[in-house]
């Protein structure tokens, strides 16, 4: 790479980047370009990234945490997925759990600094007529009610009438991940449909539950799907933005997949927020392969992270990533944003980290 060749291309960044932050948005093609493109100082972008999450956020980042409610038996076959039927996986498998296993799951979350635990079921989604559809209605209803911490979740594939009871339960926030762009989806997953997962967003939406949508990077697509996958979540206008990045399972369709160089991890993690620059954005699943810079995502324009462990794999310790945080100088000792209002005084009158729902669906 000539070095005349690399200082144009960089300025050419450069020059992007700066309208960027005047709130002028990035196109498509650009953002395309600079996924695909290397013969640049990669650090422009996470100059840039950082600039705006400080503009939108400042020092305060966004915390969240989930619990498996229902483990595997998953009839639907996402490649990545170590809870997929169709995979043999070695993950411990049970049904969903009860309404007290919830309130518990959910104190836990609170006493952790978690400000809403995410109940996830590996499952195609729900009727509202369904018996575990009640029984999670149910569970919703008693974690909002205990008063510790939101109730958030992640069900599958559903519509108006299922959001409907939901949200009368005290739901605030729902995840449904598109996963990957548009045009690499079928490569991902065959048993249901990209349009089945951007119409439960919209059903979600419809009845005035927030919506957490992001994607897993690494999964074998080109860097031109890391931009679709970004500007359908723009076009969507989804509230929260969870980044993962691929944890190869032992008998997954994905298990031979190789995680992403550091610094490719951090430039992808710098673009969502070119192109979302007032979404928050945090990072789950795959945060290890990032190995000592770790705490380089902020820096890269994230405004978040999973605490504590995934569906079926293990995170680090939160202690360490407590830690981790005090040393950057971060405050999480209060909500990212203004939260909704709720019905519970002991949550609405809480200071502690917001927590909301990200889907590690992957693991």
């Amino acid at each position: 790479m000539g070095t005349m060749a690399l200082d144009m291309m960089t300025e050419r960044v450069r020059q992007i980047g700066e309208r960027v932050l005047t709130g002028r948005a990035i196109t498509f093609e650009e953002a395309v370009e600079l996924f695909e493109r290397s013969d640049y100082n990669v650090h422009e972008l996470f100059h840039v990234a950082n600039r705006l999450r400080l503009n939108q956020f400042g020092n305060r980042i966004h915390l969240c945490s989930i619990v498996n409610a229902k483990s595997g038996n998953c009839p639907e076959d996402c490649g990545f997925c170590s809870q997929s039927a169709r995979h043999a996986t070695e993950i411990q498998k049970y049904g969903l759990m009860s309404t007290e296993e919830m309130v518990k799951a959910a104190r836990k979350a609170g006493e952790q600094g978690a400000f809403a635990l995410g109940v996830v079921t590996a499952v195609r989604g729900y009727s509202a007529s369904s018996k575990d559809f009640q029984k999670l209605v149910e569970g919703i209803r008693a974690i909002v009610q205990d008063g510790r911490v939101e109730g958030h979740a992640s069900l599958g594939i559903m519509g108006h009438e299922e959001f409907r009871q939901l949200k009368a339960a005290g739901l605030t926030e729902f995840n449904h991940n598109l996963e990957t762009g548009r045009s690499y989806f079928p490569k991902i997953c065959t048993t249901h449909t990209y349009d089945e997962r951007v119409n439960t967003i919209k059903a979600a939406k419809a009845v005035g539950i927030r919506v957490c949508s992001g994607g897993i990077i690494g999964m074998g697509e080109e860097p031109a799907h890391r931009a679709e996958l970004a500007f359908a979540l723009k076009d969507l206008d989804v509230d929260e933005v969870p980044l993962n990045f691929l944890v190869s399972v032992d008998g997954t369709r994905l298990e031979n997949g190789t995680p992403l160089a550091p610094l490719e991890m951090l430039k992808a993690i710098a673009l969502f927020r070119w192109i979302l620059p007032t979404k928050n954005i945090f990072i789950c699943a795959g945060r290890q392969h990032l190995g000592e810079l770790q705490s380089m995502i902020f820096f890269a324009g994230a405004s978040g992270a999973m605490v504590g462990d995934f569906l079926t794999t293990k995170n680090r310790s939160v202690s360490d990533d407590l830690k981790m945080f005090r040393d950057l100088g971060l405050d999480f000792d209060g909500p990212l944003s203004a939260p909704p209002p709720v019905s519970s005084p002991s949550v609405a009158e809480r200071t502690k980290v917001r927590g909301v729902l990200s889907t590690t669906a992957a693991h």
